[in-house]
């Protein structure tokens, strides 16, 4: 906790006693001592009880000191009897209990004891109880509950946490199985400020807007009134109450934009205590800059020199990032991004779950986490996916991209071909170059590219062999790893979902250790025409086999390996026309089966290099071309086919 919060002082060991066996006399000291210190400062003393209590209907609550239940009462602390004798204590400014245990009803002391003590009724007390007199308490839930209040504030109870009906309602929301209550005495002589337990974090941040929030708040304001305008926060939610007091539903649009941004400052604000909590103390402005490109933040406000802080990404998400639905969807990747950068814990901590499930973001949060944690090779880089679009014919008329870390889509953007020779090749070029900002900000070199082809692209268009930069090939720069694009534009007559399936059981099948242990080649008769090959698959499960092709037909190869990867997406054929040495070639390829997209994508650029030598197992996957499918490709095509997802530079700002 925030000593600032509650204006406190720390003293040293004797303010905080734990054990099961303190004993009475030492529990007295201690509270005598605490009652003198607040005397000396003029201060309120605040007095919390956590642990067992014995008692019984209409008795005193006895605070067990024993460590032993049912022991005698005299062994025990008499609650009532103690706060009795402390707000009577000379000097005290007020007291504030939290008595958090079984029967912690019975610990309201007697009104006698109060207006009739040596202080004559002069006292403040403020008593909050976790459970009746009648009443068993679990799980310390009032203290668990009470923390949690304090660091995140409590909207519209003023300034300060008090023990009032405020703070009665949100406890009394959030406990479960018990009655927590409340006790107040005030017959202090003179006039003057209430006693308080903590500051309000809810109210403490009025004033402490980022440029973000503010540019919200009078930009709709601006739309609801021209020359409406808002220096704070706190004017802005008192002129909505006073103005806006009417049915949502039954306000223009412009004045439920309004309510939405009040909302949003609101969710903003929770967020911002609760994260700073969390992650604040070891961030860097590096682990910022990467939690923003991981949460698919605009590049202008990550890059350059502008400062970057916690509140600045905060803001952002919580007012451009929500889902069509409502979702502030940005935060829960955000919060992903701080748990993946930071690396704190295997388990996000128990505020941070609280928090997220009461925004509804536990599915999103927990999805975006697995999904960042999902690197193919453990090399935490990021990874880039093109996928080609025809005209229906031999044209490339667009390049899509997706950028990934792990299996967590970033950011996405389209890159149309322009006409003539080059315009595929632009697009191509533009699209890795669109890729090279966010790799910087995770200062890890972009390595892999995924590149998914139509059928007839696929076969004649290599992409390792494509020029992007300088003339440099894909392939020479980069691990190319070859899709083929049928799982995310289905062919004729089948749908996404069969494909997928298809896919499943391709997965399963190269998972199967023992039953797949090489692909199955082909022999020319299979292949002489399409209606053998149709024949031959027809005896085959669909995903059962990766299909290899040791020399290319005489004829029709564009529809027979649009048959073959129809019933398996994955495929391995040569380079050229045929492999001059065909059972070399295929004893490489078994041999580097279990990593194979990689090592062709390897041979393929020692070969470029002129470093393969004959005798090199590797040489002769330099001859050989590969259509892959794996699980990072099947994620990748189940998500798109199910949901599009928009990172929050996207997302169609609701004014």
């Amino acid at each position: 906790m925030d000593p600032d919060l509650g204006a406190c002082l720390d003293r040293g060991e004797h303010s905080l006693l734990i054990g099961d066996d303190l004993g009475k006399s030492r529990v007295h000291e201690a509270v005598e001592r605490a009652a003198d210190a607040a005397r000396r400062d003029g201060g309120v003393l605040v007095l919390a009880l956590l642990g067992h209590g014995q008692g019984a209907e209409g008795a005193p609550l006895h605070f067990v000191t024993s460590g032993t239940r049912n022991s005698e009462p005299l062994t025990n602390v008499n609650v009532p009897s103690l706060l009795g004798d402390l707000c009577n204590h000379p000097g005290l400014a007020g007291l504030i209990v939290i008595v958090d245990t079984c029967l912690a009803g019975g610990a309201i002391p007697s009104t006698s004891h109060l207006t009739a003590g040596v202080r004559a009724g002069n006292v403040r007390l403020s008593l909050l109880f976790g459970a009746s007199a009648k009443e068993p308490a679990y799980d310390l839930q009032l203290s668990r509950h009470l923390i949690r209040l304090i660091r995140d504030g409590v909207p519209d109870a003023g300034k300060f946490l008090k023990v009032d009906d405020h703070l009665m309602k949100r406890l009394r929301e959030q406990i479960s199985g018990q009655l927590p209550g409340r006790y107040e005495f005030d017959g202090a002589a003179r006039y003057g400020e209430e006693i308080w337990l903590a500051r309000n974090r809810a109210v403490s941040a009025v004033h402490d807007l980022g440029p973000i929030s503010i540019k919200v708040i009078n930009d709709a304001a601006r739309r609801h009134e021209s020359g409406l305008r808002f220096q704070t926060e706190e004017e802005f939610v008192a002129w909505t109450e006073e103005h806006l007091d009417t049915t949502p539903a039954a306000l223009p649009y412009t004045a439920r934009r309004l309510l939405e941004v009040r909302d949003e400052l609101e969710v903003g604000r929770k967020t911002l205590n609760v994260m700073d909590r969390i992650f604040g103390p070891s961030l860097t402005e590096d682990d910022l800059r990467l939690a923003g490109m991981l949460s698919g933040l605009p590049l202008d406000l990550l890059s350059g020199d502008n400062p970057v802080d916690l509140r600045l990404l905060v803001e952002y998400c919580t007012h451009y990032g929500r889902s069509a639905t409502g979702e502030y969807r940005a935060l829960a990747h955000l919060a992903a991004a701080l748990t993946h950068v930071t690396r704190q814990f295997d388990t996000p901590p128990e505020d941070l779950a609280a928090w997220a499930h009461n925004l509804r973001l536990n599915p999103a949060f927990n999805s975006r986490l697995h999904e960042l944690n999902q690197h193919p090779h453990a090399d935490r880089t990021p990874r880039l996916i093109l996928v080609l679009e025809d005209d229906g014919g031999e044209s490339i008329v667009r390049v899509d991209a997706w950028l990934l870390y792990g299996r967590a889509v970033i950011t996405s953007r389209r890159f149309p071909c322009g006409s003539g020779e080059r315009g595929f090749t632009t697009a191509l070029a533009d699209a890795v170059a669109w890729s090279r900002p966010r790799a910087n900000i995770a200062k890890r070199p972009l390595t892999s590219i995924d590149v998914a082809e139509p059928t007839l692209t696929l076969l004649e268009n290599p992409p390792e062999e494509q020029a992007f930069r300088k003339k440099t090939a894909l392939g020479v720069q980069y691990t190319v790893t070859t899709r083929w694009s049928g799982l995310l534009t289905p062919p004729y007559g089948t749908t996404v979902d069969d494909m997928l399936q298809v896919g499943e059981h391709l997965l399963a099948h190269l998972n199967d250790t023992d039953g797949c242990s090489g692909p199955h080649w082909l022999s020319p008769d299979q292949l002489r025409t399409v209606e053998h090959v149709q024949e031959h698959l027809s005896n085959h499960g669909l995903g059962q086999q990766v299909w290899a092709v040791p020399s290319l037909p005489e004829s029709d190869w564009v529809v027979i390996a649009q048959e073959l990867l129809e019933h398996t997406p994955a495929l391995i054929w040569p380079r050229g026309k045929g492999l001059s040495d065909e059972q070399r070639a295929k004893r490489s390829v078994a041999r580097y089966w279990r990593s194979l997209p990689q090592q062709v994508a390897e041979a393929y650029r020692q070969n470029r290099k002129g470093s393969l030598s004959h005798d090199d197992d590797l040489a002769p996957l330099a001859a050989v071309r590969a259509a892959w499918h794996d699980r990072d490709w099947q994620a990748f095509c189940r998500r798109r086919a199910h949901r599009v997802l928009s990172a929050p530079e996207e997302v169609t700002y609701k004014e």
